[in-house]
Formats: C-alpha cells, structure tokens, sequence
C-alpha cells in the first residue's frame, strides 16, 4: 500500500512538472512570436520611413517635383524602392493642386466668393460622380468657414438656397461629446472630421481634393482632373482631361500656354487665369510610403513644405498608419 502510494503521488508530481513545462513553453513560444512580430513590424516601419526620407531628399533637389518626368514616374507608388531585407512605394502629390479651406474668406474676412464657388461646384462633381456614397450637402462649405474664421457669427451664404448656414461653438457644445469651435485655420486635413456635417464617409470622398496648405493659387500642372473642372463651370470632363494629356506631355510652363489648348476658349481663360498658377510661390507636398517587410506592411504619410528661397524642407505633419 506504501509503496502504490509513493507511485500515484510520484505520478501526480510528474504530471503536475508536465502541466507546467507545458505551460512554460507556451508562454516561451508566444513570446518569441511577439517578439518576431514585433521585428517584422519594425522593419516594415522602417522601410515605409525610408521611403519618405527618399520622397523628402528628392523634393529638396528640385524645384518642382511634379513636372520632372523622371521622379514623377518614380513617386508614382508603382515603382519598388528595396530597403534592406524589404522594399517600401512612394506617392508624392502637390498640395497646390487642391483648392485650400483655410481661403474661404479673404484677408479682410469677407467672403471669397470665387473659391466658394469652387468649392461648391467641386461638391457636385463629387455627387454626380457617385450615386451609392452619401450625399454630400452644400452646408459644409460655411461649417468649415465658421470653423476657421476668428469670429462667433453662424455664417449663412446669402447665394446658397438649401443648407447654407454654418455652426459654432453653440452647436458643438450642445454634443453629446461637446467641444469649442476651432475659430482658426485647419492644420491638418483629419481637423475637419471635427466640423458639422463631414462624416468619415464624406470626409473620405473629398479629402484628395483640398489642402489646407499653400497661397490659394491652383497649380494647373498637378491639379487632379475634378478640381480642374471645378475651377468653371464651363469646363467639361472633356477639356480637363486634354489639360492632363498635355501637362504629361510636356508641363506648363506659364499659364498663358492654356490657351493653345484645344477647347480652351478666352472666356474660360480670362475666367480661371487669376486662380491658376503653373510656379507656386511656395511648395508644399503630400507623401505616402508603403513600406513591406516578411508579410507585414506600414505605412507612413507627411506633409512637407519647401521654401522655394533657401529650398530648406520643413515637415509640418507626419504619421505611422498600421
């Protein structure tokens, strides 16, 4: 009886050794896991973090990234930068390109009827252009004013039938989670999911169309085609997309050559050609990397602004998106 006694409790300290051995071994293989996730995240980061570094150096070598041929096929996010044991994508677009919320007043805090129309002409191109996405209302144009003028005034827009009164800080603070209007100029494009109206959904569709960086002026020679036919309404999909075959052709070199273009008629011109430019007085760029490493993918994105005077680069936003 001692002995079968001695046995079971022999058997039970064994199992008890493997129960925990078990256990120790898992716990040992889930951290090197980790650990190995860990590494492959790092390096993916690392590689999405060299492609903007590569992005950042080449925009300080010339003056305009987007009417070099050679670099705009590099930054087209198909070519493969390697790095290291992976590789990372680059895009780079021109802030100038877009149509700047930070504008729609003027110096004087008078209304800048022409970027307003712009603005609200871009947000009828956007909703004839899908029928499945949300609609997008006309009252996210004063919305954005009132959230970035210095006064308290709801801002209504006298041309606007439907929707065309803005908010402040009465309706944000009535929220369920309440907070002050901003009462000054965007910093980052993201601020405005912030603003009355502009749900992700919305934000997502117009986001690639405006900036809140630059002078204003439309760089003809990057602009996407919607914001080309949203500079008039006398400019068809037709023309805008003659205005990018040309301008890959061969740049713009001034904003006069517009007129050689087939379809460009002078009332159009003498229309857009003060909102335009081909030479921004300042440069301000959107990069995008994707880096990859072992499966696992980064991605980082920068706003970087170049001074066109001393070609210094300052960085004015940047972020890790997983």
């Amino acid at each position: 009886m001692p002995n079968g006694f001695v046995v079971v409790v022999v058997l039970c300290m064994i199992m008890m050794l493997t129960v925990l051995l078990l256990g120790f071994n898992y716990r040992c293989r889930g951290s090197l896991y980790a650990a190995d996730g860990f590494r492959r995240s790092e390096q993916a980061l690392n590689c999405a973090i060299a492609g903007v570094n590569i992005a950042v150096a080449a925009i300080k070598s010339t003056d305009d990234v987007c009417a070099n041929s050679k670099l705009l096929k590099l930054f087209s996010a198909e070519t493969v930068f390697p790095v290291g044991q992976g590789h990372c994508k680059v895009a780079v677009c021109e802030e100038n390109g877009r149509l700047n919320v930070n504008l729609l007043k003027d110096t004087n805090g008078q209304l800048d009827r022409t970027r307003i129309d712009q603005f609200l002409r871009l947000i009828d191109l956007l909703n004839e252009q899908s029928t499945v996405d949300s609609h997008i209302g006309y009252g996210l144009v004063p919305s954005i004013i009132d959230w970035t003028d210095s006064d308290d005034e709801i801002t209504r827009l006298p041309f606007v039938k439907y929707e065309n009164a803005g908010a402040e800080s009465a309706y944000y603070s009535s929220l369920y989670t309440p907070y002050q209007c901003r009462n000054k100029p965007l910093e980052t494009i993201e601020e405005l999911l912030l603003v009355k109206g502009i749900t992700q959904q919305i934000y997502s569709r117009i986001s690639n169309y405006i900036t809140v960086s630059g002078d204003g002026m439309v760089n003809i020679n990057c602009a996407p085609k919607l914001v080309i036919e949203s500079l008039s309404e006398k400019i068809d999909p037709a023309l805008a997309e003659i205005i990018i075959k040309r301008r890959k052709i061969k740049p713009f070199e001034s904003i006069t050559e517009l007129q050689d273009v087939p379809g460009m008629t002078d009332s159009i011109y003498y229309e857009i050609h003060e909102t335009i430019t081909v030479r921004p007085a300042d440069r301000y760029y959107h990069i995008t990397s994707h880096g990859s490493s072992e499966n696992v993918s980064h991605t980082t994105v920068a706003i970087v602004h170049r001074d066109t005077k001393s070609k210094t680069i300052n960085m004015l936003m940047y972020k890790e998106v997983e």
